[in-house]
């Protein structure tokens, strides 16, 4: 599915505060070393003919070639340098992931910006992945590398079940197909340049909203990024009463089945975030029930579920439908959102604190935006990876996120409650 003009990788950024001054090749030669003893991460793909493929050890295999290092001046040239990296495609002759050191951030802090392909793991994977980069802690212990599996090109004979569930799955995604939408801010042609903008907010005001408001931590923030969207088509004309955008949200599917050694196990659901009505409670509200009932259905039907379809379909079928479903991209949805969970113990790297993470989600074809957010400890990071210029302005995005959080909390005060 992917493309020159949109690359599908996962991305990182985490910013760290040292106690003492840095030097970023110590920090590269650190991520090296415990890079070579993650074997996913010595993988490449090898491909067949016949349309399939398997995860390999590659020979030649040097941890340096994957680890960068950059030196930047300021918040703004560290974004630029940011959304450059993530608009570059990996190099897919070799271990698809690559790590960039970058120094010089305000007050002696520094990131590493992280690049994953999403074939080889999910967001779920990648976090277990990213984990075994840090410093030593309670989570060490936890072997989340994956060995090398060489899947067969001729997938086995299906069961009725397994037909029944293909024939469900892939009858709801053509039901859920719309025509094109015309004219949307929020769909646009595929292009190279990217923005990626970052935003952190606050946990204890969203746990705030959610023991006022009902619902969960998830269904605060979709409403929080459903606001966003409505100021940004507001700004374009483009917000009517009945407007909606259609998201896809990911759902990790790894805890149903059981399968540690997948690269992707995830479905997903179709929500259709209500951008047209003005009342941010009720905004809420719409989203938490869209979200309950969802959650209800399962994530294995629907067209949110079409990744489940992959381990389903011989391999030449996969190899010949996914440059069509990717095409076919803007008639099932017109953003991804995504939460990407993470562990809430303090995290350190070569024994610099981490103080923020931010997930960046790919950008499919066809669309202008993909939304990652991730709670860290008491911060919750947003992020936006856009091809679009008037969705690139961090301060923009900062000030829409923080107008949503007061009017969610001005409710309270309808209500007496203190903020």
């Amino acid at each position: 599915m992917e493309g020159n003009a949109n690359p599908l990788h996962l991305g990182a950024v985490a910013t760290f505060a040292p106690s003492t001054p840095v030097h970023p090749a110590r920090i590269a030669a650190v991520l090296c070393e415990r890079a070579s003893e993650i074997s996913r991460l010595r993988q490449r793909a090898r491909t067949s003919l016949l349309g399939g493929a398997r995860w390999v050890e590659d020979p030649g295999f040097a941890p340096e070639d994957h680890v960068f290092t950059h030196h930047v001046r300021g918040r703004e040239r560290f974004a630029t340098l940011v959304s450059h990296l993530m608009a570059q495609p990996l190099d897919l002759a070799r271990p698809p992931w690559e790590l960039h050191v970058v120094t010089g951030l305000a007050g002696g802090r520094f990131a590493v910006v992280a690049k994953l392909h999403h074939s080889l793991c999910d967001g779920m994977k990648a976090v277990g992945l990213g984990i075994q980069l840090f410093d030593p802690s309670r989570l060490s212990n936890a072997d989340v590398s994956s060995p090398v599996v060489a899947k067969s090109i001729i997938p086995s004979l299906p069961s009725l079940r397994g037909i029944k569930d293909t024939i469900d799955i892939a009858s709801s995604v053509l039901m859920n197909t719309r025509p094109p939408t015309l004219n949307s801010p929020v769909l646009t042609s595929s292009s190279r340049p990217r923005r990626v903008v970052m935003s952190r907010l606050d946990l204890a005001d969203v746990h705030r909203i959610r023991r006022v408001h009902g619902g969960t931590v998830n269904d605060v923030l979709l409403a929080l990024v459903t606001g966003a969207l409505r100021h940004w088509l507001s700004a374009h004309g483009s917000a009517s009463p009945d407007s909606v955008v259609r998201a896809l949200i990911p759902v990790n599917q790894r805890s149903r089945s059981g399968d540690g050694s997948s690269g992707n196990s995830i479905s997903g659901f179709l929500l259709s975030l209500p951008v047209g009505i003005a009342d941010p409670v009720e905004r809420l509200q719409n989203v938490r029930a869209q979200m309950e009932s969802a959650k209800a259905a399962g994530p294995d039907r629907g067209a949110g579920a079409l990744p489940l379809l992959a381990d389903k379909v011989p391999p030449l079928v996969h190899r010949l439908a996914a440059p069509v479903a990717a095409r076919c991209a803007p008639l099932l949805f017109d953003t991804l959102v995504t939460s990407v969970p993470l562990p809430s113990v303090p995290l350190s790297l070569d024994g610099a604190a981490l103080c923020e993470m931010y997930p960046v989600a790919p950008v499919a074809p066809g669309h202008a935006v993909g939304v990652a957010l991730s709670v860290y400890r008491s911060s919750v990071h947003v992020c936006l990876n856009t091809n679009q210029s008037w969705m690139s302005d961090a301060q923009w995005l900062d000030g829409v996120l923080r107008r949503e959080v007061s009017s969610l909390q001005d409710a309270r005060e309808l209500v007496g409650l203190p903020r």
